[in-house]
C-alpha cells in the first residue's frame, strides 16, 4: 500500500486545545490565535476541541458547530489562579473524554506553561493512554511584571517542567526558540517554528459606515486624526513611555487607547494616572475595551498611525493586525518586535524618541504614509498570513501520527 493509500485510511486526528478562554469569548491574543487557525483550518482529517471557561455553573456542557467541539468548563473567579485551576479541569477533562471516547491520534495542545509540573508528574500515564503533547509557550510570561516574584518563580519553574513534559514545541517566533534551545530542560525538545497569522484587511469604504461614524463622533476623532494605542494595560505594554512621548509631541492629533484600563491592574492604573497626568490633556482618549472586529477593521485603518509598546512576548496577534491595516506601526525597539517588523515599521525605545517619530510621521507625505503601507502589508502577506500558519499546523498534527 502506497504512501497516499495510507493516509487516506488513517484515522482522525483529534485536537484538544487548552489554555484560551475559548472560542467564542472576547478576542485576547490566545483566542484570535484559536479563531485563526480553526476558521482557517482545511485538513478534513484534523477535528477540534476547544476548552471554554465559563463561571456559571448553568453554562457548562458541550457545544459543537461544524468545525469545532466547544467544551466549557465551569471555574470560578480566582483571580490570578483562576487560568491556572481552569488548565488543570481541562487536562483531566480532556483525558476522561478521550478514554471514555476511545478518542483516536489524540492530541493536547497547551498554549501557555501554566501546569507544568502537573503535566510533566502526569507524563508516564499520558503517554501510556496514547495522548501526544503539543507546548505553545507564547513567550516568557515568567519576565510579566504584574506577577509578584513568587508567581515569577513558578512560571519560569512550570516552564521548565512543561519542556520536559512535552513531544512538541511550537515557538510563534525565532527569538522565543532561541531562548528555549538554551534552557536546560528543552534542549532536546523537538521544537519548531510557527508564528501567528494575519488575515488580509480589504480596501475600505471611502464612506464611513453608520456604526465606525457614530463611534467616531463618541470620541471626538476623525479619520486620519488620531493615533491608536491597542492591547493589555500592564507594565510591560510601556504605557506610562507610550503617554509620556504622545503628550511631549506637538501633534495636533489625538491618541486613542483601547485598552481594559478600568480592571486589569488597579494599582496601576493609578500609578499611570499620577506620573502622566493624561487627564488634563484634550488629546488623549481612553476608550476602555472593544471586541467588535468589523469596527476594529475602520478603527486601525484610518488612524494616522500604530503604537506597539509591548516589550515582552513573540508574535503579537494585535501587531500583525496592525500592520495588516494600519500604514505607519511605531514599535517599541526589542527583538521581538523587530522579527515581525524589520524595515517595514519605525521603531522606539524611550519617550522621547517616541515624541519625535510621532513628529516625525505627522509631517509624512501621502506617498511616504503609502510606502509604508504597502510595505507592512506585503511583509504580513508572504510571512504571517494564515495559510502559511495552518500549513505547518497541518503538517506538523499529521508528522506526530506518521512516526
Amino acid at each position: 500500500m502506497g504512501f497516499f493509500e495510507q493516509r487516506s485510511i488513517m484515522k482522525k486526528i483529534n485536537v484538544f486545545i487548552i489554555g484560551s478562554k475559548g472560542y467564542t469569548a472576547d478576542y485576547g491574543g490566545w483566542e484570535t490565535f484559536v479563531h485563526g487557525l480553526i476558521d482557517n483550518w482545511k485538513d478534513s482529517k484534523v477535528a477540534f476541541y476547544v476548552f471554554e471557561i465559563v463561571h456559571n455553573k448553568n453554562e457548562e456542557g458541550i457545544v459543537r458547530t461544524d468545525r469545532l467541539t466547544c467544551i466549557r468548563i465551569y471555574v470560578k473567579n480566582n483571580g490570578s489562579r483562576t487560568m491556572m485551576i481552569y488548565d488543570y479541569k481541562c487536562t483531566g477533562y480532556a483525558r476522561n473524554y478521550i478514554r471514555e471516547h476511545n478518542v483516536s491520534n489524540p492530541v493536547l495542545l497547551y498554549l501557555g506553561m501554566r501546569i507544568g509540573p502537573l503535566v510533566w508528574l502526569n507524563k508516564p500515564a499520558i503517554r501510556r493512554e496514547g495522548i501526544k503533547v503539543i507546548e505553545n509557550p507564547d513567550g516568557m510570561e515568567w519576565k510579566r511584571t504584574k506577577w509578584n516574584c513568587l508567581v515569577q518563580l513558578y512560571l519560569y519553574v512550570s516552564a521548565h517542567f512543561m519542556s520536559n513534559a512535552a513531544d512538541y514545541m511550537v515557538c510563534d517566533s525565532k527569538k522565543i526558540q532561541d531562548l528555549y534551545d538554551r534552557m536546560p530542560g528543552a534542549k532536546k525538545l523537538r521544537k519548531i517554528c510557527i508564528s501567528y497569522g494575519a488575515q488580509p484587511i480589504e480596501e475600505l469604504s471611502e464612506s464611513m459606515p453608520d456604526r465606525v461614524k457614530a463611534f467616531f463622533d463618541k470620541w471626538g476623532i476623525e479619520r486620519d486624526g488620531y493615533y491608536l494605542i491597542l492591547g493589555r494595560y500592564i507594565p510591560e505594554n510601556n504605557y506610562e513611555m507610550m503617554l509620556k512621548g504622545f503628550m511631549s509631541s506637538s501633534s495636533p492629533r489625538d491618541v486613542l487607547i483601547i485598552t481594559n484600563y478600568t480592571d486589569e491592574i488597579p494599582s496601576f492604573h493609578e500609578h499611570i494616572r499620577e506620573s502622566t497626568d493624561y487627564e488634563k490633556d484634550r488629546r488623549v482618549k481612553m476608550a476602555g475595551t472593544l471586541y467588535d472586529r468589523e469596527l476594529l477593521k475602520y478603527i486601525r485603518g484610518y488612524a494616522r498611525g500604530y503604537i506597539h509598546g509591548h516589550m515582552v512576548g513573540g508574535t503579537n496577534p494585535g501587531l500583525l493586525e496592525a500592520m495588516s491595516s494600519t500604514d505607519v506601526n511605531i514599535l517599541f525597539d526589542s527583538s521581538f518586535n523587530r522579527e515581525v517588523g524589520e524595515d517595514a515599521v519605525l521603531y522606539f525605545s524611550s519617550a522621547d524618541e517616541l515624541r519625535e517619530r510621532i513628529e516625525s510621521v505627522d509631517c509624512f507625505s501621502e506617498k511616504t504614509i503609502r510606502e509604508y503601507g504597502t510595505m507592512a502589508k506585503m511583509r504580513m502577506l508572504r510571512h504571517y498570513s494564515w495559510d502559511n500558519t495552518v500549513a505547518k499546523y497541518e503538517r506538523l498534527f499529521n508528522e506526530i501520527w506518521d512516526h
